[in-house]
């Protein structure tokens, strides 16, 4: 019979609203680092085989490749930062480490006194502070794999999307500067979202802001004097319209 401390039991009543998401996850060749210019690189190893098929496992007949890519698939850098998870609907907060995968959209977690990494899909969660939730649920009222940065919430919000594409270099294009074999790019797009309902993509221009937020655009025609914004500004101006709500 194995007896559990209280701790771990209360740890284990507050995972409950994982379990159906929980698995272990095994890395594979890849590892993020920072080269002599502070630069984020990641560094990838594959065995190839004599007919130039990659595998990833190590074979006598087979030779080590490695590739480097500017940049990480992660949201920071280190990878692991701590974090909380948020848990069914009280919310329940659970502490861990996370690494936040921009391409995957996938969470991993390490918990205290546990030496395996998790991969999870909680309600919302943070990383150092910064929140970022589920705000949408698909057509059969599933939870999908979709997390968006909160910029401003309240009955407004204004939510970022992170989004990581890996864009390989072009062997015919040579230049001399071009040391990595391809670059991990960043997309980001701006949304906001009324009373808990459809996400509206918005960017950061005037005309923009006025078009989504149009029942209050003479107002909000006063305090966006230029057409090229900020987020800051952006921000602003959500929490302004939030105002006459």
């Amino acid at each position: 019979m194995i007896y559990l401390s209280t701790a771990m039991f209360s740890r284990l009543i507050l995972l409950i609203g994982l379990v159906a998401t929980l698995r272990l996850v095994s890395y594979g060749q890849c590892t993020v680092s920072q080269d002599d210019q502070k630069r984020v690189i990641t560094t990838c190893k594959f065995y190839e085989a004599n007919d130039g098929f990659l595998m990833n496992r190590s074979d006598r007949s087979q030779v080590v490749s490695q590739v480097v890519y500017l940049g990480s698939e992660y949201f920071s850098y280190p990878i692991w930062q701590n974090g909380t998870l948020e848990v069914g609907e009280a919310r329940k907060v659970i502490p861990c480490t996370i690494a936040f995968n921009l391409v995957t959209n996938e969470i991993r977690c390490r918990f205290a006194g546990d030496s395996a990494t998790y991969a999870v899909l909680p309600d919302a969660f943070t990383i150092n502070g910064t929140r970022f939730i589920n705000p949408t649920k698909n057509v059969s009222g599933q939870v999908e794999r979709t997390y968006y940065m909160v910029l401003y919430a309240g009955k407004t919000r204004l939510l970022k999307q992170l989004k990581c594409n890996l864009r390989i270099r072009d062997n015919d294009v040579y230049r001399l500067d071009d040391t990595f074999n391809g670059a991990f790019v960043l997309q980001q797009t701006y949304y906001i979202q009324r009373d808990n309902g459809l996400l509206t993509p918005v960017n950061l221009s005037r005309k923009s802001v006025l078009d989504v937020l149009a029942d209050q655009a003479a107002a909000l025609k006063q305090i966006l004097p230029k057409n090229k914004i900020t987020v800051n500004e952006l921000a602003s101006a959500v929490a302004y319209y939030d105002g006459f709500r």
